[in-house]
């Protein structure tokens, strides 16, 4: 039996093509406006025609092939060609056309899914660290008055991290998508690793300790260092040089709260405590050079400050965000 087609998608084919009669023309318009959804339902089709109207197809005409392919059409006993049903080719057309539209809005979709840039994910730690965990896996975590900015770069299949301040990485390493941390034209790839970058604007140096692997640590021209575990890299923005130093022993105490001290000068001492706590230890000249050896290990500010002010017998002030510790110390 031969295939048979809706009435009305047939009119509708011919209508939009221009080939319906005044009748027929008339018939579709009663049909639309008798309910919303027919109105609808032809608003599709010709939202898809007008659309494969900008679409320009390039068909090569065999007259070969159609001319054998019209003789197997004509009945050798009645010499007849066998009739064509216009409004069938018509539809048939459309329906092509049609087809070709979504396939390319399909393919549209996904050129762009797989093309558009992945919105940025922004961490930022204001008055006292925090960690987070990015969205490729890699844990971080954030000194105070540090902002990163996390993004996937699909078409680069890289990982770009921008960051503003310090911050703690363990990443999560993939040979098909490269970390990279980018801070102003100066960057740290990642080789599988644990590493700490430190890049406060205001600072003149970017510093790169790694604990656990390999990093490599470059600037935008080319040239480089490359770091192993238990090593630390010190990049100056004036010079534009690179320089390997021995890393110091409170390099994590950011994260860990772990400090250790062994014949340390108090100036030196109160300088690392405050690069991480909220709250600030303020200490008079006389003080800068009294030495200490000493551990914390996750303590409060002000259990710190205790700590030294019984050391040396020191008062302790505390006015708003600041613990002043004042006395002669050990300049007796």
């Amino acid at each position: 039996m031969e295939e048979t087609f809706d009435h009305m998608d047939d009119l509708i084919g011919k209508y939009l093509a221009g080939e319906a009669s005044e009748e027929e023309a008339v018939e579709v318009q009663t049909w639309a406006n008798a309910n919303e959804a027919n109105g609808k339902y032809l608003d599709q089709f010709r939202m898809i025609f007008d659309r494969a109207a900008t679409i320009q197809n390039d068909f090569q005409f065999d007259e070969d092939a159609a001319w054998k392919k019209l003789k197997a059409k004509i009945d050798p006993k009645k010499g007849n060609v066998a009739p064509i049903d216009p409004s069938r080719s018509t539809r048939t057309l459309f329906y092509r056309i049609a087809a070709s539209v979504i396939t390319l809005v399909a393919v549209g979709i996904y050129f762009y899914r797989s093309t558009a840039p992945v919105p940025a994910v922004e961490v930022v730690a204001v008055n006292k660290g925090i960690g987070d965990v990015l969205p490729d896996g890699s844990d971080v975590f954030l000194n105070k008055q540090t902002k990163l900015t996390y993004q996937y770069d699909k078409k680069k299949k890289r990982r770009v991290v921008r960051l503003d301040g310090e911050a703690y990485f363990h990443v999560k390493h993939d040979e098909k998508r490269e970390f990279l941390i980018d801070v102003a034209g100066v960057y740290v790839r990642d080789i599988g690793t644990t590493f700490t970058v430190k890049a406060y604007p205001e600072s003149n140096t970017i510093e790169v300790v790694v604990k656990e692997g390999e990093v490599e640590f470059f600037a935008e021209e080319g040239h480089g260092i490359r770091l192993t575990a238990s090593s630390k890299g010190v990049y100056n923005r004036t010079t534009k040089l690179f320089k390997t130093e021995q890393p110091e022993s409170n390099a994590l105490s950011f994260k860990t709260k772990l400090f250790t001290f062994s014949n340390q000068n108090l100036g030196s001492i109160v300088r690392d405590i405050n690069a991480v706590y909220d709250k600030k230890l303020v200490i008079s000249n006389n003080l800068m050079n009294c030495y200490l050896t000493v551990t914390f290990d996750n303590e409060d500010i002000d259990e710190i400050a205790d700590v030294i002010a019984e050391t040396f017998g020191l008062t302790v002030k505390r006015s708003g965000n600041e613990i002043m510790l004042e006395g002669s110390g050990c300049g007796q």
